[in-house]
């Protein structure tokens, strides 16, 4: 069977289980109908249109309406297949719509991780399932003491699962596993929704460092209330001690891992990033007590800049307020993309959230003075013909001194910075 025969085979199967998606819809909206105001209610359907709207717009226009705010694409198969609205049918395989890639370096088109995969459709299920159910917030974060000369090996959206040998996430394992790193750090993404059986099978084989390995928590996994990733943090990284934030230091750095999305905004589908209060007053407390003379790493899977590293977003002012000033590196996710930002403010901010998932040249980064380097190396994959390298990080620190390697899939050194 060939590739798009075999996915076109997928995606009958998915077709098959919408009526169990519709009766799952059925009593997900019942549940929620008790629990939330009719405004409320009317804003989840209002939100699920201009997601259709947006995903019609850029089918015909290669990009969004103009200066409209992203709307998360999950929700726009949604309205279709789950008859919340009056939308129009979007596309559904390849035959109906040719993968483009919007200047974003998104994918636009049917296939798997793509803005229109059909499978989305369960991970809005499982947000709207679990839109007033959420795992307790662990509040006992590591704090570990490091050797001064450490290799960290990072990764953002890789948990994608289905792995095989030529899979991209299996390939920047293999090679983190390599690199026999002292701690390895996950920004964050199971995809689709963060459900338990996703967190298990995707985050076992996730590669684990000397030391300790820590993941954090993300968007994705907050759309299943975050019940399989505190789960999974018990089970595979055990020295987070329950808790999505935590912090490692030596004489020289004192590196933050921080939730950004289980406090953030749920009638956005946890978006954009957000500290709760108990996370910041910790933050301003471990800087008070660690971060004097220590240069300070942060990692978080939501951006502290947007895609163009011009404009600060609201979790770099509460970051800012928490710290007193700006982190020396920011290492976050979320974005599809290898990203390296010209120092801003004192920061070197670093987008690595291209751990796996597909994604092609981001058009509008070029000749942005702002940006050091983006990945644009073709992955030669012939399934993705449009894909550019997914791809990790590797840090070492050494004493006060940092050298940055950005690693492709291949093993080839994309950017590095010593």
């Amino acid at each position: 069977m060939s590739f798009v025969s075999n996915l076109e085979h997928e995606y009958d199967q998915v077709k098959t289980r919408v009526d169990g998606l519709l009766a799952r819809l059925d009593l997900a909206w019942k549940k929620l109908s008790n629990q939330l105001e009719p405004k409320e209610l009317q804003g989840i359907v209002s939100l699920l249109q201009r997601a259709h709207d947006q995903a019609q717009y850029a089918i015909l226009h290669g990009e969004l309406p103009p200066g409209q705010t992203p709307v998360p694409w999950e929700l726009a198969h949604g309205l279709s297949v789950l008859h919340l609205g009056n939308a129009a049918p979007l596309p559904q395989t390849v035959a109906e719509l040719q993968t483009q890639v919007m200047k974003d370096g998104t994918l636009l088109g049917c296939r798997q991780w793509e803005l229109l995969d059909l499978r989305w459709s369960e991970a809005l299920l499982n947000w709207l399932e679990n839109l007033r159910d959420h795992a307790p917030f662990g509040s006992t974060p590591a704090l570990i003491e490091m050797a001064d000369d450490v290799l960290l090996d990072m990764a953002g959206d890789w948990g994608t699962g289905y792995f095989d040998s030529q899979s991209a996430a299996q390939r920047v394992a293999n090679l983190i596993t390599q690199d026999k790193p002292d701690f390895t750090i996950h920004l964050g993404d199971v995809y689709y929704a963060g459900t338990g059986s996703e967190e298990n099978a995707d985050l076992a084989d996730w590669p684990q460092g000397s030391q300790a390995s820590f993941s954090l928590n993300s968007n994705h996994e907050m759309y299943s209330g975050a019940h399989g990733y505190f789960a999974e943090i018990d089970a595979l990284f055990p020295r987070q001690q329950g808790t999505s934030y935590f912090a490692l230091f030596n004489s020289h750095w004192l590196i933050i891992g921080l939730d950004s999305a289980y406090a953030a905004d749920e009638m956005n589908l946890y978006m954009d990033g957000n500290l709760d209060p108990t996370q910041a007053l910790w933050l301003k407390d471990l800087v008070a007590s660690k971060g004097q003379g220590r240069r300070i790493m942060l990692l978080s899977h939501h951006q502290g800049l947007d895609i163009s590293g011009q404009q600060q977003t609201a979790l770099y002012k509460q970051v800012l307020a928490a710290l007193g000033r700006a982190p020396d590196y920011w290492y976050w996710g979320h974005l599809h993309n290898g990203i390296c930002y010209a120092p801003r403010d004192g920061m070197y901010g670093r987008c690595i959230g291209h751990g796996a998932i597909p994604y092609g040249v981001t058009s509008e980064l070029k000749g942005n003075a702002q940006v050091q380097w983006s990945e644009t190396l073709s992955a030669d994959d012939p399934n993705y013909p449009l894909r550019v390298r997914n791809g990790y990080v590797k840090v070492r620190l050494d004493g006060p001194q940092i050298s940055e390697t950005f690693i492709g899939e291949t093993g080839a050194v994309s950017w590095s910075r010593p």
